[in-house]
């Protein structure tokens, strides 16, 4: 052995034996930290990615419902010209029993019946609004008639228009529209982690369809 190596004593054994098991506890301890702080990245990932599945899921039911309840009324609205008088709480009553959950009749924000144009525009300003709750048609939970300026009675499905006695203007079976215009509010708290803003969003569906024409006698 060279008479310049010096041979470890006891307390230097320990002291290096000290150092290691500090160096190694300190590694562990940070490998434990990075990996809570990896895992609470990926739950929230996770998170964020369910909740999203979750909301376009309900959104997705939801304006389905929507848009065949318009669909639905605008078929009875077409079939309404011999019952002029009842044809509103038909189409009202047809649009309550196509929302089902998670749908709700208590978002919709208005319900729009109206003669349309070829291009489905309102044909004059004739228009009927409702808005839930309300004395009339009470089955369902009533409804509202906020304008009244395209009553069933003032509706035309003669084949002959205003000469066969609809009123003026009316050239033959009037094209009817139904649009369902209605309030879809987050179901999760994802606009919060994404940091989107508002309460939720709009959905507004229109179906339109010719009257069944009445031929004249």
């Amino acid at each position: 052995m060279p008479e310049s190596a010096v041979l470890p004593t006891d307390s230097n054994r320990e002291s290096m034996r000290l150092r290691h098991l500090r160096h190694r506890n300190l590694k562990t301890g940070s490998s434990r930290g990075q990996a809570l702080v990896e895992f609470s990245l990926v739950f929230l990932i996770f998170m964020t990615m369910f909740m999203g599945v979750i909301e376009f899921g309900v959104a997705f039911s939801i304006r389905t419902q929507v848009s065949f309840a318009s669909r639905d009324a605008a078929v009875v609205a077409s079939e309404s010209g011999s019952s002029p008088t009842t044809t509103d709480g038909a189409i009202l009553n047809t649009i309550d029993k196509d929302l089902i959950a998670p749908a709700t009749r208590n978002k919709i924000d208005h319900v729009d019946i109206f003669w349309a144009t070829a291009t489905g525009a309102v044909n004059g300003g004739a228009i009927e609004t409702y808005t839930p709750g309300g004395l009339l048609y009470p089955g369902w939970g009533g409804w509202t008639n906020t304008l009244n300026l395209y009553p069933g009675t003032s509706r035309c499905a003669f084949i002959g228009g205003a000469a066969a006695g609809c009123l003026s203007g009316h050239t033959g079976p009037d094209m009817v529209g139904v649009t369902i215009v209605y309030r879809h509010t987050w179901t999760t708290p994802l606009p919060s982690l994404v940091g989107l803003t508002g309460t939720g969003f709009t959905f507004t569906e229109t179906n339109l369809t010719t009257m069944e024409p009445i031929p004249t006698t």
